[in-house]
């Protein structure tokens, strides 16, 4: 039995760079709507809520922003990764972002 090379070719490294970078894009917006949402219910009146439902929204609004802070930093982390094997002169921008 022979090995096979499962070396991504740089056409493949520039197709995950490009989805790499739509995810992260995905991701900032995801966390500037929860940071939004959280700043609307600061201003909403304290009796449009119950005290507990407050809390669940807030807290669920703060998860939702960290963890989209944290998927925004592994796209980086990929995107570095990938960055060496994906070189191209199509001026599709640099690894962190176009």
């Amino acid at each position: 039995m022979g090995t096979v090379d499962i070396t991504p070719t740089p056409e493949a490294c520039r197709q995950i760079a490009r989805l790499f970078r739509a995810q992260r894009a995905d991701a900032e917006v995801l966390a500037i709507r929860a940071a939004q949402a959280l700043d609307a219910l600061d201003a909403l009146d304290t009796n449009a809520l119950a005290p507990w439902g407050r809390d669940l929204l807030t807290a669920a609004f703060a998860a939702l922003h960290d963890a989209e802070r944290v998927r925004v930093r592994h796209m980086d982390e990929g995107l570095e990764a990938v960055a060496p094997y994906a070189s191209t002169d199509d001026g599709e921008g640099s690894a962190n972002g176009p």
